[in-house]
């Protein structure tokens, strides 16, 4: 019972490969229509905690004069309520998802990994 049998111990170093290189990151320099995009998206990100609330309430009003300007010749409020319900759903996504050029090469620089590129 206390025969144990001692077998050999071969104990291997694993070397580590030496790590690639780090390159620097260029980063390109933004033109002046990327930089008033970039403003411009800012001041509305800003005041999107607002103009979320404000913008559907304009936006189903214009549904409702559609509702009732349906059959009237000349009305347009068809046109009016898609045009409204367009801009905001372009608006709701450029505060949403875009995000400007200048600010996507910033975050290169933070080390932070930027997939909306």
């Amino acid at each position: 019972m206390t025969n144990v049998i001692p077998f050999p111990i071969r104990r291997r170093i694993a070397r580590i490969a030496d790590p690639p290189p780090i390159l620097p990151v260029t980063i390109a320099e933004a033109s002046a229509l990327d930089k008033i995009i970039a403003v411009v998206w800012g001041i509305t990100a800003f005041c999107w905690t607002f103009m979320r609330f404000i913008i559907p309430l304009v936006v189903f009003w214009q549904f409702l004069r559609m509702m009732w300007f349906w059959n009237t010749p000349g009305a347009h409020a068809g046109w009016n309520f898609l045009a409204y319900f367009a801009g905001y759903t372009a608006l709701y996504y450029f505060v949403a998802f875009y995000r400007p050029k200048a600010l996507r090469d910033r975050d290169v620089n933070r080390g932070g990994r930027n997939a909306r590129k």
